[in-house]
């Protein structure tokens, strides 16, 4: 009973590091951050929204009283720009104060009620917020106000982080794979197809006729069938050996079968027509050397650039059309959010009055996530010809040896 505990630990430990294992980790890990965040930012909401009506209300009134004053006393002067210099003292002051406050005229216990005001830490607000964190984006747009959703922030952070560096950096080596194994398939037109393997070789006439006067020779007994055998070849000794193979690898020699032959007479007729005639010998040596250049193919700068390029302007078009936001708006925003810069000033799910907010917020959490993957597959594919260039430089400089790998 144990070892079987302990074999399935072992397999769901194995499958939790695969690749497809650190994606669902990933993600089941953006959705319980969502759901801590919401649980514990929420209700805090509400209460900053009392807490702020109860600030502002009385500096309302006391404003509102101030320019009551102010206009009683000037009532009867006919120089009116004492009044109006003392009540644009007074607006700006209660300016300043609103903004301090940040109240927003809001009907607090509406919040999340059909009619009433939105809430900022809603499942899909807090499953972005919990992206923009294991992502190191941190646009900053919303933040955790209490006690303990800081403190498990922190926490959340430090263990979601590696995480996401971990799950980038494996996903972004399987998809450089793939693009680099479809380039050299479908882009570079064949020029990667693998060697014939099959050579053909002329066996040279014998300046000798065998000597078929022998006893032994006079009936041949049916040997067994014969196939493919497989031999090392050997360095020749005479101009008349097999010329085929240069390398020293092992080479497939089609023998004559001889099984049919009965007499010395057929034997003869036969060997003189398969003297001079080509030889097939198939060379399997060269499918590892072929594997081998196929993963020494290296993608172009330009096309990885292309496909960075391709990524966000389709995420601007997107976003353009969600948010109405123009198109340099909307590749900015890409480019800001992809590249972990995460400025914060153009930040989507801002219009609560639209009802298509939650998908939004969704589907663009799954973009800023398949993004980072795509950014990270790119920068794979540009590190690698990066460093393919500079070897190919300090071999033609000599600096480098060319059977240096």
């Amino acid at each position: 009973m144990a070892k079987k505990k302990e074999g399935c630990c072992k397999k769901f430990m194995k499958f939790l590091f695969s690749h497809v294992g650190l994606c669902v980790l990933v993600a089941l890990y953006c959705v319980a951050g969502g759901f801590i965040f919401r649980h514990l930012e929420q209700n805090n909401e509400q209460q900053i929204c009392y807490d702020s009506r109860n600030e502002y209300v009385p500096m309302e009134n006391k404003t509102l009283s101030q320019m009551i004053s102010v206009m009683t006393e000037n009532e009867g002067n006919a120089n009116k720009d004492v009044m109006t210099i003392q009540l644009k003292s007074i607006l700006e002051t209660f300016r300043d104060n609103s903004i301090a406050i940040g109240y927003g005229g809001d009907s607090c216990g509406d919040y999340g009620k059909e009619g009433g005001p939105p809430y900022k830490w809603s499942f899909p607000g807090a499953l972005y917020f919990s992206v923009t964190v294991i992502s190191t984006i941190g646009y900053g747009h919303i933040a955790p106000k209490t006690f303990w959703g800081r403190l498990v922030c922190i926490a959340y952070a430090m263990l979601g982080i590696p995480l996401m560096l971990l799950c980038l950096a494996n996903i972004g080596e399987v998809l450089a794979d793939i693009f680099r194994f479809i380039y050299a398939k479908i882009c570079c037109c064949g020029c990667c197809r693998k060697k014939d393997k099959t050579k053909v070789v002329q066996i040279k006439p014998v300046a000798q006729e065998p000597n078929w006067n022998s006893d032994k020779s006079k009936i041949i007994t049916a040997a067994p069938p014969m196939g493919t055998s497989e031999f090392t070849k050997i360095p020749p000794k005479t101009p008349d050996s097999v010329k085929g193979s240069d390398d020293g690898k092992p080479v497939k020699i089609i023998p004559l079968d001889i099984r049919s032959f009965k007499t010395q007479q057929e034997l003869a007729n036969r060997s003189q027509q398969v003297r001079g005639e080509p030889m097939i010998m198939d060379d399997d040596s060269d499918d590892e050397d072929d594997d081998l250049d196929e993963k020494k193919i290296t993608v172009p700068l330009t096309v990885t650039m292309i496909v960075i390029a391709g990524y966000i302007l389709g995420g601007a078009m997107l976003f353009g059309l969600w948010e109405t936001w123009d198109e340099l708006q909307s590749a900015y925003f890409c480019f800001i959010t992809l590249s972990t810069i995460g400025f914060g000033d153009v930040v989507p799910g801002t219009d609560f009055d639209n009802p298509q907010q939650t998908a939004q917020l969704i589907l663009g959490a799954v973009y800023v996530l398949f993004g980072m993957a795509i950014l990270s597959m790119c920068f794979s594919l540009m590190q690698d010809e990066i460093i393919a260039k500079c070897k190919w430089v300090g071999q033609k400089l000599g600096l480098v040896d060319k059977d240096e790998d």
